[in-house]
């Protein structure tokens, strides 16, 4: 076996220990010297092979989204996506959506995003904010026809000119 050969065995080795470790979801960085732990840290992050791949655990949040119904002084409705068409500033609003699972700011949230359709839309007289989560079947029920559907989990309507509730 060549030199390259054995350098490329052992580094396929730890990289396929250090996946073995963090596989299991169980804390090992308390158990292992500072160093250790350092450089395991620095090329885990950096490969991925420290993060755990929980795509379909059922602790993965769903996908959600935010609507905005605008009511003009006209008497007409304007409906709006929150989004943008950047793949960054989209990834941003998904972690807003995330911390909508905490009750404690789930109304500062709702009032937030009603102020930001009311910035965007000033001649709005009010904006109802309304937020879905894509509802998937379970496996069976998909397998039979069921298809995944938006159901509402919250709603707002924040008005012009109106405090805001603390």
């Amino acid at each position: 076996m060549t030199g390259l050969k054995k350098v490329l065995v052992a580094a396929t080795a730890l990289h396929l220990l250090l996946a073995a470790i963090y596989a299991p979801h169980i804390p090992v960085e308390p158990y292992l010297p500072r160093a250790v732990d350092r450089a395991a840290a620095l090329y885990g992050s950096l490969s991925g092979v420290r993060n755990h791949f929980d795509f379909f655990a059922p602790t993965v949040s769903t996908q959600a989204r935010v609507e905005f119904r605008a009511a003009m002084a006209d008497g007409t409705t304007r409906l709006m996506r929150l989004g943008t068409p950047s793949a960054e500033a989209n990834n941003r609003l998904a972690l807003m959506l995330t911390y909508y699972s905490y009750p404690s700011t789930r109304v500062q949230l709702l009032q937030a995003w009603g102020e930001y359709a009311l910035r965007l839309n000033p001649q709005a007289t009010a904006v109802e904010v309304r937020i879905e989560a894509l509802q998937i079947p379970p496996l069976r029920e998909a397998a039979a026809g069921v298809p995944a559907r938006w159901v509402e989990i919250g709603r707002a309507t924040v008005s012009a000119g109106e405090p805001r509730p603390r």
